[in-house]
């Protein structure tokens, strides 16, 4: 229990620091900037997905007659 205390003390201690440098509102700006690139190479896969292939008509083989 006593290390728990402890590593709670720690961690709040490192986070209010980080927190008053600014260093927690980077991070978050760079989670969010990272979350919309990915939200949108999703949707662009997404949508290049459901573009209908092309029907392809089948040929019939040529023919030749070796007389």
């Amino acid at each position: 229990m006593i290390r728990t205390l402890i590593f709670g003390a720690i961690a709040g201690y490192v986070g209010k620091k980080l927190y008053d440098e600014g260093k927690l509102t980077e991070f978050k700006d760079d989670l969010v900037a990272r979350y919309n690139e990915a939200k949108t190479q999703i949707a662009d896969q997404r949508a290049a997905e459901t573009v209908p292939p092309v029907p392809v008509t089948p040929t019939s083989p040529a023919v030749t007659l070796n007389s």
